[in-house]
């Protein structure tokens, strides 16, 4: 008798065991990316932070390297088997976005300051409007995020 189903139960396990590596396997990659993201998120804001106390040429590349890749890292595709995978994809475009305005601003705040443009407390204001926004998105991207386990 059991050498009748050896080897049609043998094939079943061996389809659960390939179903199982494939379900982690893009799990693992979408948990992976996930925290890709964040690591360039907080890469990007101490960037940006030493930006905006130094407004040094050095400091400005550093920012602008660190935006490029927080924006070709936003770019992540999760499967279904991610919670709220729509959403945080969704999510990360938005801090995306929201991080590239507030470079620009940053950056128009700087050439305002050397060409000693009056409109510095507008310009500062925006700045200070978009960093809040680019926190309160990567906020909501966390909370969409939690515990993945």
């Amino acid at each position: 008798m059991i050498k009748r189903y050896k080897w049609p139960l043998i094939l079943v396990l061996a389809l659960l065991a390939g179903a199982f590596f494939v379900y982690d396997h893009f799990y693992q990659s979408g948990i992976r990316a996930v925290e890709g993201f964040s690591a360039s998120y907080d890469h990007f804001d101490k960037a940006v932070s030493d930006l905006s106390a130094n407004m040094t040429d050095d400091s400005e590349s550093k920012a602008r390297a660190a935006l490029a890749e927080l924006k070709a890292k936003a770019a992540f595709r999760l499967s279904s088997l991610i919670r709220n995978d729509g959403e945080l994809m969704n999510q990360a475009h938005e801090v995306a976005d929201i991080s590239g305005r507030e470079m620009a601003s940053l950056e128009a705040y700087r050439r305002a300051i050397q060409n000693k443009n009056a409109n510095l407390d507008e310009l500062a204001r925006e700045y200070g409007d978009l960093a809040g926004k680019r926190k309160a998105a990567f906020a909501h991207f966390r909370e969409l995020g939690g515990s993945q386990d």
